[in-house]
């Protein structure tokens, strides 16, 4: 069956994605799941949500942000503290302009943290009501911080790692589109589904557009997922890339779409997560090495997470 007669079959148009225009560049999902897609039209502040951004932002930078921020603000407190006199506060140590302002650096941190050591306090009505003013507002952020470090440890995730690779390997009489998925968490995944579309990119009435098609896996669900799974789907007459070369992957800028979802016993959540291969991502002949074995005292098996990628070269058979 040739493409034509696929896509008037089988073609989907609810993927939220561009279907009427080839206007979309570049691929349509980044390799760790996020969209490809910039806005603008807004300002930066109206375009954002700061929750999601500080929820889904990498842990390191997550902490750099907060100590940076923690930094920040006490040296704003203490220049204010500064600004009004040194000698408002009991306790201030130093004779120098600099070890003055040091004082008030770490007077303005344990009043933010409500240390309060008792060695250095406020002594006028205006130091008070600044000091309480920045007792209040540590109050609030770091309600606000606890409520992030929770959200991010609490969020339900699939912690799933994908092969950097898809892979076109030699499969029963034929070949088969190949790539491989492993936990790498201590988490149980179980009731696993998979499902694959490809996203391609044609010419219609003179003009490029995008089109979708599910592609048909071996074995879309599986009960638990423990080991690593290769996901596989056979290249034959109902496949799209029946007889397609590897030059026409590039050309018609082919992305197969991932989207697997799991239930985590730990959560007692559904998860989900999804990934994508571009043409340039897909090697053609070739076939995925073992990634486990037998632990050294025979008592259990060896996922070997950092072989997920690794793969060697085989001949393909002649379509």
């Amino acid at each position: 069956m040739n493409l034509d007669s696929l896509l008037r079959r089988n073609y989907i148009n609810n993927t939220g994605l561009d279907t009427t225009s080839g206007n979309s560049s570049g691929r349509n999902f980044n390799k760790d799941g996020s969209s490809n897609v910039q806005r603008s039209g807004l300002g930066y502040f109206s375009s954002i949500s700061l929750f999601h951004t500080l929820i889904n932002m990498k842990f390191s930078h997550f902490v750099l942000m907060a100590f940076a921020t923690f930094i920040g603000v006490n040296f704003i407190f203490a220049a204010l503290y500064f600004a009004l006199g040194a000698e408002q506060i009991t306790g201030i140590s130093g004779t120098t302009p600099i070890e003055k302002f040091l004082s008030c650096f770490f007077f303005s941190a344990q009043t933010i943290t409500t240390v309060g050591y008792g060695q250095m306090h406020p002594n006028t009505i205006t130091a008070n009501a600044l000091s309480t003013f920045e007792a209040v507002f540590g109050w609030m952020a770091f309600a606000v911080l606890t409520g992030l470090i929770y959200g991010r440890f609490s969020k339900p995730r699939a912690y799933l790692m994908f092969s950097e690779c898809a892979l076109i390997s030699p499969y029963k009489n034929g070949k088969a589109l190949m790539f491989r998925m492993a936990p790498y968490k201590n988490n149980n995944l179980t009731e696993v589904e998979v499902m694959l579309n490809l996203a391609i990119r044609l010419e219609e009435n003179g003009m490029l557009v995008n089109k979708f098609l599910p592609l048909q896996v071996e074995l879309p669900k599986i009960t638990a997922l423990a080991l690593n799974w290769t996901v596989v789907h056979a290249i034959n007459e109902e496949s799209p890339f029946y007889n397609m070369s590897e030059n026409e992957f590039a050309e018609k800028s082919v992305e197969v779409l991932i989207f697997v979802k799991a239930f985590d016993e730990h959560f007692s959540n559904i998860v989900k997560q999804r990934t994508s291969y571009v043409a340039g991502d897909i090697i053609h002949g070739a076939k995925f090495d073992l990634m486990f074995k037998q632990s050294d005292n025979k008592k259990s098996t060896l996922l070997e997470l950092d072989k997920i990628s690794d793969y060697h070269k085989v001949e393909l058979p002649v379509s």
